[in-house]
């Protein structure tokens, strides 16, 4: 990668064009501006690269990770009662822990996940191929450099929002300490290079939350998760400038430490912009102690009188994916309430046959 003064920007951090806008972006491509482009699974030696693994927490994403918790990234924010959306189902958020040590956080949801995504053990290396995933806006208008040959294509603008999971792929350039950029954790850097094929991809603001996929072992596993990219530019030294998603900066400015720093045209190698990522291999030990302080599940609790004492019911059959209870309809007349650390919430009760379905969020 040929680097001049590296500017790094958290993907919220250009408030100057993201004020009341905070949708995802979606991964930028190098290949092509079709709108159906990327927009289904990867298939082929990409097939089940994380695409089926990717939820959407508000405007950003996440991945399940532990029964009841999914991992996402720090500086997105949140609330407790947000929604994390996966596979057709909307789940409540209750909780969450920020890692200390990296841009990397996990929240607890009330219920359970059908199935919870490999992590990977072995860190990230240099030369490692990542498949990403994001949401939200395509590839906007071009933007050109002169570089003594006439306008010649550098990037594209950020584009429309049109809320489309789509993927592309890159590679680990470098692994460093976050400390050295500024930020926080340990990354990883890849660059947009314009020479490595039709699906190489970048970040845009807001992709925060999504994952980067490696093959280990011959299993596609969750190795960092995105945290900011390279791409505020200028075609003059003056001004707000634009964001881009630039694969040649030649020809053009990016913001330095001191501000608009022309790049200049030297040779035939691109000058590339940067994404980094959150490596999460380094932080396992953090991630793990996380899931395993998830609340415990739901519990169903029967009483003779409305106001109790209420002991835990037994005979009812718990199912925490779909979260429900179901427990027979004969029996002695009684009082029920959904408790736990979650605090969840009684949703609808309806009658199936001879069984009572207690459905709580």
């Amino acid at each position: 990668m040929k680097r001049g003064t590296m500017a790094v920007s958290m993907l919220l951090g250009v408030w100057a064009f993201l004020v009341g806008d905070l949708r995802v972006l979606a991964i930028t491509t190098i290949g092509t501006n079709s709108p159906a482009a990327h927009l289904a699974p990867p298939t082929g030696d990409l097939e089940g690269s994380g695409w089926q693994w990717t939820g959407a927490f508000n405007a950003f994403s996440g991945t399940p990770v532990g029964r009841s918790t999914f991992l996402t990234a720090g500086h997105i924010g949140g609330k407790v009662g947000d929604r994390f959306q996966w596979r057709g189902r909307s789940y409540r958020t209750s909780g969450s822990e920020s890692d200390p040590g990296s841009d990397l956080r996990v929240w607890h949801i009330v219920g359970e996940f059908e199935e919870i995504a490999p992590v990977v053990t072995e860190d990230l290396v240099q030369g490692d191929g990542l498949v990403l995933f994001g949401r939200g806006r395509a590839r906007g208008a071009e933007v050109r450099a002169d570089r003594g040959n006439g306008m010649e294509l550098a990037g594209w603008r950020w584009g429309a929002d049109d809320g489309a999971l789509r993927w592309g792929t890159n590679t680990v350039d470098v692994v460093i300490e976050g400390s050295k950029l500024g930020l926080k954790g340990d990354l990883g850097l890849c660059d947009f290079d314009p020479m490595a094929g039709d699906d190489e991809g970048t970040f845009s603001v807001g992709d925060s939350g999504g994952g980067g996929w490696v093959r280990r072992d011959g299993q596609w596993q969750l190795a960092s998760i995105h945290y900011a990219v390279e791409a505020a530019y200028n075609t003059t030294d003056t001004g707000t400038g634009m964001n881009g998603c630039i694969f040649d900066y030649r020809g053009l400015y990016r913001m330095g430490d001191k501000g608009w720093e022309f790049v200049p045209v030297e040779g035939e190698t691109p000058v590339t912009s940067v994404l980094v990522v959150s490596r999460i291999a380094p932080r396992r030990d953090w991630l793990t102690a996380a899931i395993g302080r998830a609340p415990k599940p739901a519990v169903l609790k029967r009483a003779e009188v409305p106001e109790g004492p209420y002991a835990n019911f037994v005979e009812a059959l718990h199912d925490p994916v779909a979260r429900e209870f179901r427990l027979p309809a004969e029996g002695d007349a009684g009082f029920f309430r959904v408790d736990g650390a979650t605090s969840p919430q009684l949703k609808r009760v309806r009658l199936e046959g001879n069984t009572v379905v207690v459905t709580y969020d």
